[in-house]
């Protein structure tokens, strides 16, 4: 008995057809919407896509006056920027975690303590962090 395998790949030579026609259209042309109806298949988003057309108007003479910059003769002071909200935020939560390990260390809690002093390092990079931004 022998048994007929359909093959993806040429055999003796000739290329193996899938029978599926090609679509070589543009997306939304004419020629695509000819091939999807020789080919039977249902209009798609692709064969309905709306073509753009383009409006032709009268160019108006239009003038933008850019408005010209200010110039301060003072020099600039040297202020200190305030700290942010979060930086004053983050850093009241590191101090309340000093005092947490602190108090964790006093009551024997040698791992709660280190796991603390962890987060306080961790807290002192993002203070850090945010700071030279």
């Amino acid at each position: 008995m022998a048994f007929k395998i359909s093959s993806p790949f040429p055999m003796n030579g000739k290329p193996a057809t899938t029978g599926k026609p090609e679509i070589t259209g543009k997306i939304g042309s004419d020629l695509r919407r000819q091939q999807y109806k020789d080919a039977n298949y249902a209009p798609d988003q692709t064969t309905t896509k709306k073509k753009v057309k383009t409006v032709a108007s009268e160019s108006a003479d239009i003038k933008v006056e850019a408005p010209k910059p200010k110039v301060s003769s003072a020099k600039p002071t040297k202020k200190e920027a305030p700290k942010s909200k979060s930086v004053k935020r983050k850093t009241a939560r590191l101090e309340k975690t000093r005092e947490k390990g602190k108090q964790a260390l006093e009551d024997g809690n040698t791992s709660k303590a280190m796991r603390l002093k962890r987060r306080e390092r961790r807290l002192k990079k993002r203070i850090a962090k945010k700071s030279n931004k």
